[in-house]
Parts: structure tokens; sequence; C-alpha cells
């Protein structure tokens, strides 16, 4: 009788689950079109201002791309091509619309959600699904790179497809879904080389299916063959990139030249493990020092800072508190998730393929260097693992109790010691930064007469940074060229309050018939 009803309840229950996930992606969509339209009027939306950061890089290539498809620049890609061409792509059908590249990228990212439900669905069931898509939905840290000029979210994206693609194709066998899996494996390569870690455990992980459940018919050594033909399709995918390469510098490199480069950030005797451009000699694996520095990377991989590299997720939050509405962080889902890929490693044959994807994509960003921005796949991954291990938990605890009390005693222990911030969360060389973008956006934005922009940008400058003369000088230049003349000389009497010998501020007041 008990079971029958509980039966019954399981049933009823599942069949909210699609309005559940509806009423998730909806939520998670207002959160970042909500976001992104705020977003519009800080001074980090405008790539062309931004010097020395990667999103006026990627918006200067994409223009490159616009104009000569083909050529672009005469040189070998240094930095995978993919999203420079997606940009490019973005660019032509919004006539170079930044805020529609921004929307699109973050209807990728609900997409991306999605796919978190998918994956977790198949790997655990709908629960798992639920949960993983619900950490998508509101982690702030997807939000905020989908939300800018930058290659993250599409290999994010990418990445994410190319797993659930592959287990897709496991669950439902068939030729075209095999296909769909090379041809994803070659854009997620385009988009980001370093996939490439996962080809040895991708065929290790195929050579342990049953042979019949990869593709129909009684073909010897299909195993093999299904590899080789995911492989080739990729192939095939990232052979222009090639072909362009040879045939416009001379040079073989298959998809682009700056791995070397991003080797010896990490990886050089006075490497920090984090961006920083090293002059050290560079380490090689058979030394000590070599597999000191990875175990360092490793603790800073872990770590719930999150590592800033072009944008600081802490400065973003502080600028547009919206983002706050992200709850889900890197030191919530982390921990969870490592027990979630304990608990899988008891059926690692059957997990194998997204165990070692996972463990490539933490692998990858350990052997170069860690920043927030290459944590994403791993997260992503994370997701699922975690949301499976809450799930477990709840469903085993009472038959297991005693197992699921030591995992969580080790899940809570790795949160505790890796829940730490390496000085201040917002560096002062981010602030820096920050002021710095903004005196370049307010009299761009005036000169375009975008008086609302430059309001809003001289405003939060005050709001974050109040003791800083610039800062309430840049605000009474918008007073002045909106026509509040009053608020303009309270900016400035402010400004020389905080800095007697400001004379651009002493000027400016005397020009306005104003006495010091």
């Amino acid at each position: 009788m008990f079971l029958t009803l509980r039966t019954i309840m399981k049933e009823r229950a599942e069949k909210y689950f699609p309005f559940i996930l509806i009423f998730l992606l909806l939520l998670g969509t207002l959160l970042r079109f909500t976001y992104a339209c705020q977003f519009r009027s800080t001074v980090f939306f405008n790539p062309v201002l931004m010097d020395r950061h990667d999103q006026k890089t990627f918006h200067l290539w994409a223009k490159q791309i616009q104009a000569h498809p083909w050529y672009v620049d005469g040189k070998v890609f240094y930095m995978a091509p993919l999203y420079p061409y997606f940009l490019a792509l973005l660019y032509t059908i919004s006539g170079d619309n930044i805020f529609f590249v921004l929307c699109f990228q973050l209807i990728l990212d609900v997409l991306l959600c999605l796919f978190l439900y998918l994956l977790g669905t198949i790997i655990g069931g709908r629960k798992v699904g639920i949960l993983a898509a619900l950490f998508g939905c509101f982690y702030r840290t997807f939000i905020v790179y989908a939300s800018t000029v930058l290659s993250d979210s599409l290999i994010l994206f990418l990445y994410t497809a190319f797993i659930l693609s592959l287990y897709s194709a496991l669950r439902k066998p068939a030729l075209v879904r095999w296909m769909l899996v090379g041809f994803l494996l070659g854009l997620s390569a385009l988009a980001k080389p370093t996939i490439g870690i996962y080809l040895p455990f991708l065929l290790l992980g195929l050579l342990l299916q049953k042979s019949e459940a990869l593709v129909p018919g009684n073909i010897r050594g299909k195993n093999l063959l299904v590899f080789l033909l995911v492989v080739a399709i990729s192939g095939l995918v990232i052979l222009p990139v090639t072909m362009r390469n040879l045939f416009v510098a001379g040079e073989f490199v298959p998809i682009c030249s700056n791995g070397p480069v991003n080797w010896a950030i990490g990886n050089s005797s006075d490497s920090l493990g984090l961006f920083c451009y090293p002059r050290g000699r560079l380490l090689m694996p058979w030394s000590v020092d070599f597999w000191k520095l990875q175990l360092v990377k490793t603790i800073l991989f872990f770590t719930s800072y999150e590592w800033p590299q072009n944008l600081n997720v802490y400065l973003i939050e502080e600028v547009l508190p919206t983002l706050k509405l992200g709850f889900v962080h890197f030191g919530l889902v982390v921990p969870i998730g490592l027990g979630g890929l304990v608990l899988m490693f008891s059926a690692w044959r059957k997990n194998f393929l997204f165990l070692s994807f996972t463990l490539s994509n933490i692998a990858w960003v350990i052997m170069f260097f860690v920043t927030d921005r290459y944590r994403l796949p791993a997260v992503a991954c994370l997701m699922v693992s975690a949301a499976y291990c809450l799930v477990w938990s709840f469903s085993h605890l009472k038959s297991k109790w005693k197992i699921a009390t030591v995992l969580w005693m080790g899940i809570s222990l790795f949160a505790y010691f890796f829940n730490t911030t390496p000085g201040p969360r917002i560096p002062d060389v981010y602030l820096k930064i920050f002021a710095s973008l903004t005196k370049k956006n307010v009299p761009y934005d005036l000169a375009r007469n975008d008086w609302k922009k430059a309001y809003q940008e001289a405003l939060t400058y005050v709001r974050l940074q109040p003791q800083s003369p610039d800062a309430h000088f840049l605000l009474a230049c918008v007073f002045q060229q909106t026509g509040r003349q009053k608020e303009a000389v309270q900016a400035l009497r402010k400004t020389l309050q905080l800095d007697p010998g400001f004379e651009a501020a002493k000027k400016f007041l005397e020009d306005l018939g104003e006495s010091l």
C-alpha cells in the first residue's frame, strides 16, 4: 500500500517537471536580459574603448574578418578563430549592434541551461536535470561572460553541446548522431583547441561501451570505427582553418599558434599559476619545480575566489547589484560537484565518458593557468555531478546514511578550506582599470549626445570611489553638458574639497562664474 502510494506521488511529481523547467528557464532569461539592459550603461559595454582587453581584440578581429573573410590580417591565427568569425557574422546581421550580439549570447546561455537539464536527465534522471538547470540559470559567472564580447560563453556552450550529443548518441545510436558529435567536436576545437586533451579518453570510453550500443548492425571493430568517424568529421570541420593558415601565411598550424605562449604563462619558473606574463625559464615536466607549480595551480583552481582576467566578477557585482540575484557561485557548486564525481566512480564504466570529460576540463586549466573564465566548462560539468550528489543523498538518506554522512563531511571540509579570498575581493588594479574606462567612456558618450549613459557611468564612478576627485569632476562635466549648472558647481566644489590643487576644476568653476 505504502509503495503504491509512493509510486503514484512520484508519477504526479514528474508531471510537473516540464513546467518547473520552463519556469526556471524563464527566470534565467529574465535575469539575463534585465542584467544586459543595465549592462549597456556601464563602462564595460563598449569594446572599442577597452584597450589591452580581449574584448577590443575580438572586436577588431571581427571587423577585419568582415573586410577580408579569408585573408583577415595575412597571418596565422594567433587565437582560436571561431568566436571572431561568429562575432563578425552577428555584426553583419545586426549592423554592428553590440547589444544584439550580447542578447544572442544570452540566448545561447539559456540554451546551455537546457542542455544541462538534458545531460543531467540522461545521467541521473529528471531531478538531477532540474537541479543542474537551476544551478546554470543562476550561476553569476555564466551571466557575466555571456554579456560581454568574449569567447568564453561560446566555448562553454559548444563544450556542453558536445558532451550532450555524445550521450545522446549513446542513448539512441545512429550514424547521423555520431556525425553530429564529430561536428560539435570540431567546432569546440575551433573555439578552444584544448578539448583535444579529451580524445584519448573518448577512445577509451567508446571501447568500454558494448559494441551493439554504438551503431546498429554486425560490424567488426565498430567501437574504433565510431571513434575514427567522430575524429574524421571533426577534422573536416577544422580543415578550412588549417588550409587558410597554410595558404595565407605559409605555415602549417592546424588552428592557432598561441598554445606555447599560454603554456609559458603557466609553466615558467616565475609563473604565479594565474595570468601574468613571466620572464623566467620554462619548467620541464621532469623537474620537481614543474610539479610543485601544478600543485599550486590545482589549489588555485579549486579556490572559491573568481580569479579575474579582463573582467572582475566582484567589481561587476558592485557596479550592477542585479547580478547578486545570481546566487549560485563557484564555492557552492564545486565542493558538492566533487562529491558527485566520487559517487559516480562507483559505476565508473557507465559514467567514464562524463567523468573523464569533467576531469579533462579541470586538467587543461591546471596545465596552463587559472582564471575564472577558463574554469567555466568544468563548472558546467560539476553542476550536473552536484545535482547528482544532492539527489543521491536525499534518496539514500535512510538506507545509506553512514556513507552520506562521511560524504557530506568531506564536502563541508573541502568547502571550508577552499573558501578563501586572497586579499581584497576587488584588487586596486581593477579599480584603476574601472576608473580609466570611465574617463574614456564619459567623454565618448557626451560627444555622441548619449547623456543618460554618461550620467550613469559618472554616477557609478562616484558611488564606487567617493574619495576620487576625478569621479566628481567627471560628474560635474556631465551636469554642465546637460544644463544642470547648480549640480555641476556642487560636484566641482566636492572635487576641490578632495584635491585643492585640481587646476582643471578651479578653471571650470571660474568659467561657470563661481568663486572658489
